[in-house]
């Protein structure tokens, strides 16, 4: 688990279903996003197919929580394959313009150069996502093509 000093990386838990299910079916906060099911049956299946996932080994969603309260405040996917680590991430639409993003993905980038030393780190963002392009290039990511498969642009971190 990684924590900051508001935050923590956790597995998600059907404590979670609820503001899962609001957020991800939150027009602004989804425009971005390319979930393939936003239901509730579906949200509840992927906390039960994730719940045993471990950070930094197993390719998964976790929630970011407020270390205090134990609420989440979004998500964060982490994948590696081949060398490659794939980052996405989303915060709630009421949690949002409060640093958190920038918060636990500087930490989990931390984490990433300690034990991830000869990997690539990439982020797939939305050409039309402002605020998650800033962000990213805030952390030293650099832009470095667009993939018409996936309709984003490939961040790298340099």
């Amino acid at each position: 688990m990684l924590i900051t000093d508001r935050l923590a990386i956790r597995n998600l838990t059907i404590d979670d279903l609820d503001i899962l299910y609001e957020y991800r079916n939150n027009k602004e906060c989804s425009k971005y996003q390319r979930w393939e099911d936003t239901s509730k049956i579906y949200i509840e299946y992927l906390i039960d197919k994730e719940k045993y996932k471990i950070f930094g080994v197993d390719t998964g969603n976790f929630a970011i929580v407020n270390k205090t309260s134990n609420v989440i405040v979004g998500d964060i996917f982490f994948s590696i394959k081949d060398k490659t680590i794939t980052l996405g991430y989303t915060i709630a639409p009421k949690y949002q313009r409060k640093g958190y993003a920038f918060e636990i993905l500087s930490e989990v980038l931390l984490y990433i150069d300690k034990s991830f030393q000869d990997y690539e780190t990439v982020a797939l963002v939305d050409p039309l996502n402002e605020p998650s392009i800033k962000l990213l290039e805030k952390l030293e990511f650099v832009r470095e093509e667009y993939i018409e498969k996936l309709k984003s642009f490939l961040y790298v971190k340099v």
